[in-house]
């Protein structure tokens, strides 16, 4: 095979233009300190790169969620301490009042726990974030605020009860909030079961005892008739120390579902929420009704109620200062309702530090995360500078080389075209 001087040009010019292409490379490379510039250079490591730097912006997004939450949850505890502080000055007129040498500044001591109130109302309305820190998922309208008639505060927020939660991690989702109703509301719990083999029909009835704001007792009665298969009815009614019902009109109702499977409470008129509200305005009765532990099982029916608390702590405040005002110190219950309150106000400072605690945690592993990921992109980009300078002499020394040699064995009329 006969090799002419054009074979030989373009093989030489080709190889030159290679080698040129080689230093250029290896210069970009040193400038940048980017070993791939594209995913050509090194399609494996290309596609490590782009799988950390995914996993980085995930972190990312999570230390993000992460900081709101705990600005939040720093937010909330703040709250639930100045509240202690007004509920522990509030313990101490209250003894103060009791002695007897102080019989005269009654209405002192009144107008020290209205301005306690009132700050304590605006705590309970505090917020973050542009969030109501106590309004659960309702963020429209302030949690508590005072009644038409001024006499009473009442609940707002259309979910008091309400739980906020965020992605922590790619299997972990956190409750930041720790929501109104837990703290200010009364809660009162329906427990036990039902039996699953009862006739339709069948009735189960229950009643406890519960205060309003003033410390008056009444009666919480509850009646489960089985309607179907799983579906009960459920009634009830207040009764007050007269026999006398507090609603006008009849007994509520409301239709309870259960699963058939595992009895577990499936839905409450059609709804998914297990907690509704009953409140007697004129007789100063407000609390929730939580329906969530109940089941039905294959056992004898048996239920049962639990209190958070007897009375709301904003109205035992305006109970206790309109009775001062008369002269009236304060009853047992309603200092106990106070202490009660104080001590709930603990637990709750307690369940916000164990999730801030949790969350500084998951802080400290995404923000290691991340910096593992970065340094591992950085040793797949990352150039050998001075494995790059003696390459790039190599490419060089060779590029000068190719052109004596093609100056000694190429026609010099190719050179020239050249």
């Amino acid at each position: 095979m006969r090799i002419s001087d054009s074979m030989l040009s373009s093989s030489y010019l080709q190889n030159i233009n290679r080698s040129r292409e080689r230093i250029e490379s290896l210069q970009r490379k040193i400038a940048t300190g980017n070993r791939i510039e594209k995913p050509s250079d090194s399609p494996v490591g290309a596609s490590r790169i782009m799988r950390l730097s995914n996993q980085i912006s995930r972190s990312d997004t999570y230390l993000n969620n992460i900081a709101n939450s705990l600005d939040f949850l720093n937010d909330t505890t703040i709250s639930l301490e100045s509240l202690q502080n007004e509920t522990l000055g509030i313990s101490e007129k209250l003894v103060q009042v009791t002695n007897d040498s102080n019989a005269g500044n009654f209405d002192s001591f009144a107008d020290q726990i209205d301005l306690t109130l009132k700050n304590m109302l605006n705590l309970a309305n505090t917020e973050s974030q542009g969030k109501f820190i106590f309004g659960g998922t309702d963020f429209s309208a302030q949690p508590f605020g005072t009644t038409s008639d001024g006499l009473s505060i009442e609940v707002k927020a259309k979910d008091l009860s309400g739980e906020n939660f965020v992605k922590t991690a790619p299997n972990i989702t956190q409750k930041i909030n720790i929501n109104g109703a837990e703290i200010f509301s009364t809660a009162i719990k329906q427990l036990g079961n039902l039996d699953v083999n009862a006739a339709v029909g069948d009735v189960v009835s229950a009643s406890s005892q519960i205060y309003n704001a003033e410390g008056s007792q009444f009666n919480l009665n509850t009646t489960y008739t089985k309607t179907a298969a799983n579906t009960y009815s459920l009634s009830y009614d207040i009764i007050d120390g007269g026999g006398a019902s507090v609603f006008a009109a009849a007994p509520a109702v409301k239709t309870l579902v259960f699963n058939s499977a595992n009895g577990s409470l499936e839905s409450v008129n059609g709804q998914t929420d297990f907690t509704f509200n009953i409140k007697s305005s004129g007789n100063k009765i407000d609390f929730n009704f939580e329906l969530t532990s109940l089941s039905q099982q294959n056992a004898v029916s048996a239920v049962s109620f639990s209190a958070n608390q007897k009375m709301d702590i904003f109205n035992t405040l305006i109970a206790i200062r309109d009775n001062l005002r008369n002269g009236i110190k304060p009853t047992i219950d309603q200092t106990d309702a106070v202490r009660d309150f104080n001590s709930r106000l603990l637990d709750k400072i307690t369940e916000a530090g164990n999730i801030i605690r949790q969350m500084t945690d998951l802080e400290e592993m995404h923000k290691n995360q991340k910096l593992y990921s970065e340094e591992l992109i950085a040793k797949e980009k990352e150039v050998d500078i001075p494995q790059a300078i003696i390459d790039l002499q190599n490419e060089d020394y060779h590029l000068q080389m190719a052109y004596k040699v093609s100056a000694m064995i190429l026609p010099k009329s190719l050179l020239n075209y050249l």
